[in-house]
């Protein structure tokens, strides 16, 4: 008689959770080209029937995987953020630090979220789903900027400076993973920081 696996009901939010994970290992192991609806059910240990019960495609998996990323990322930048205290110089500085400290500076997170910024580019949904994530943490930085500026009595466009920010802390992320015994996150908050301080300090300075 053939053994049937058999599977445990679970609430369909700890199933996508499953699954979403499940593509987060296969990105890491086979990268895009390797991730199928077959390898994350396989990852899983659930059928590809309910994988599809769940994510009709793997493009919605690939997009729940950048939400579920980058909430990652916000949920501990926001701790870290609220821990600092009540000032945003040392809010700000959190976040920064937050991105280039484990379990964020993770290389399988990291790698992950680069081949996901790459599907941005071809995919609308993709593109839709790294807006979405990205402009929150864009808009808490703006909000941070804005009010240390405002402190300083320095002008400064806060959209185009917390790109600024952004592109910093992924280029870090590049560093990283190509000399991760020279990344000192201490060091290159500090030098962000640094590159801020025209644009930050005193009006006039």
């Amino acid at each position: 008689m053939t053994a049937r696996r058999s599977f445990t009901k679970q609430p369909p939010e700890t199933r996508r959770l499953q699954l979403i994970e499940a593509t987060f290992r296969s990105l890491c192991l086979h990268g895009d080209a390797g991730t199928s609806v077959r390898s994350i059910a396989g990852l899983a240990g659930l059928s590809q029937g309910m994988v599809r019960h769940h994510f009709q495609t793997k493009g919605e998996l690939l997009a729940a995987t950048t939400r579920h990323l980058s909430d990652r990322f916000y949920d501990a930048a926001a701790a870290a953020s609220a821990a600092a205290g009540p000032d945003p110089a040392d809010q700000l500085r959190a976040i920064l630090l937050i991105g280039l400290r484990p379990p964020i500076l993770e290389r399988d997170y990291v790698r992950a979220r680069y081949i996901l910024w790459s599907l941005s580019q071809s995919d609308a949904a993709m593109r839709a789903a790294h807006e979405e994530t990205y402009g929150r943490l864009r808009r808490r930085l703006e909000g941070l900027l804005t009010e240390i500026a405002a402190r300083n009595g320095a002008a400064i466009d806060p959209v185009d400076t917390a790109r600024l920010l952004m592109a910093l802390l992924k280029g870090a992320w590049v560093e990283w993973l190509v000399s991760p015994e020279g990344c000192d996150p201490e060091r290159i908050v500090a030098g962000f920081l640094a590159l801020l301080e025209d644009r930050l300090g005193p009006a006039g300075a």
